[in-house]
């Protein structure tokens, strides 16, 4: 019940390491016509450690995979401003960068060829936390509670009134 104290070793400037992760939204999609269920969201984000800023995502119908973390590394090290201006969204993302080094779960998408060789082709170093130590992923966690305590608000989410 004490809090770890200290500091994540290696990540004491911006882009030193990016922790990722994948999490179900709470949110069941509903067909706009027949108001029929489609799917629940995964959620994929990427998050600078020493800044805690969100460098990266990806919001997707299907299971995590190695393809949603791909996606969301792409989004962490390229520009925002298109993606931004293709939502209609009149805000400044400056987060863009190769990071030195990937700080993920165990979970297969992050253990298998696909990220390992992505992330050695570019000079990424892929590190695998140590399993059942879910402190060692605090930064990326605990960007998912903010989040989903967020989503929560929303009418509809999963967990809200059935009769709502």
């Amino acid at each position: 019940f004490e809090p770890i104290k200290g500091s994540l070793p290696g990540a004491d400037v911006p882009f030193a390491m990016y922790q990722i992760d994948h999490s179900p939204i709470d949110v069941i999609l509903v067909d706009d016509v027949l108001r029929q269920p489609i799917g629940r969201g995964t959620l994929t984000i990427v998050i600078d450690c020493c800044t805690r800023m969100l460098a990266g995502c990806c919001v997707s119908l299907e299971a995590p995979s190695a393809l949603q973390a791909g996606l969301a590394l792409s989004h962490a090290i390229l520009p925002k401003t298109g993606w931004l201006a293709d939502r209609g969204i009149d805000a400044s993302w400056p987060m863009q960068g190769k990071p030195r080094k990937v700080y993920a779960d165990n979970a297969k998408e992050f253990r298998g060829t696909m990220i390992g060789r992505a992330c050695k082709e570019y000079g990424i170093e892929l590190e695998n936390r140590p399993k059942g130590m879910p402190n060692y992923g605090g930064h990326v966690e605990r960007m998912f509670r903010t989040f989903m305590k967020r989503v929560q608000r929303l009418p509809g989410t999963t967990f809200s009134n059935v009769e709502e």
